[in-house]
């Protein structure tokens, strides 16, 4: 495994995009980002020391459809973080930002997959506020040191996840995606508890009850029928 480490790009998903003949798990770290983003196109903003990373994954025999990965990417990130954050203080929020106390801490944005990168190739990129934190988001953010934990260096914390991921994929391509669903949910932020999701111009209420196979969140509503929620946003209530 080999993580290419630049100082300032673009953004380390698009120079995974740009370069189709990178074999499966080839990881880069940049310093800076000047084009980072988030879902829905939301920008990522480049605090020094923080870790902007991505890996690229081609499928592979044994492995499950490309949107699983957004679960084996959330298990893995939460398993670095385990080596310097008391595991009881991080939770995963449906679909993939991990938080710390309950305040995102880092998300994940996956690319490509079925239909998008050539091949059904998924560019993953990761972002973690490891020395600091924006606070001008929509939603509040964290950082390590914000809730008085003694960071890793963004080369550590890379190293630390591509160990990880490797063990998270290796997982899933064995055992499939009922060992992968079975972790993420074990941490998952919300299980049990009302939630509200928002689809676009539409919002629905109920509770979060588990997860499919596809990775849809099984929201169970006042009449006791289950809502599949495939894409959007989730909050507590």
């Amino acid at each position: 495994m080999v993580i290419t480490h630049l100082a300032t790009i673009g953004s380390t998903n698009d120079w995974l995009a740009e370069r189709p003949d990178l074999p499966d798990e080839s990881w880069v770290r940049a310093d800076t980002q000047t084009g980072g983003r988030g879902r829905r196109g939301r920008a990522w903003l480049s605090i020094p020391g923080n870790l902007f990373t991505s890996v690229v994954v081609r499928p592979q025999a044994g492995e499950g459809p490309s949107q699983q990965l957004s679960f084996v990417a959330a298990v893995a990130l939460a398993a670095m973080l385990d080596r310097w954050v008391a595991p009881d203080r991080l939770t995963l929020k449906w679909p993939n930002d991990v938080l710390l106390d309950g305040v995102k801490v880092a998300g994940i944005l996956l690319e490509g997959g079925v239909g998008g990168v050539e091949g059904g190739t998924t560019i993953i990129g990761f972002g973690v506020n490891l020395a600091g934190h924006p606070d001008t988001t929509e939603r509040p953010a964290t950082s390590l040191p914000a809730a008085g934990i003694a960071a890793p260096t963004a080369a550590e914390a890379a190293d630390r996840l591509a160990a990880e991921f490797g063990t998270a994929r290796a997982t899933w391509r064995t055992y499939g995606f009922d060992a992968i669903r079975t972790a993420w949910l074990g941490r998952a932020a919300g299980l049990g508890r009302p939630i509200e999701a928002r689809l676009g111009a539409e919002t629905v209420a109920g509770t979060f009850t588990g997860l499919g196979a596809d990775g849809a969140l099984d929201l169970t509503l006042a009449d006791a029928s289950v809502r599949r929620i495939h894409a959007g946003e989730v909050f507590a209530l």
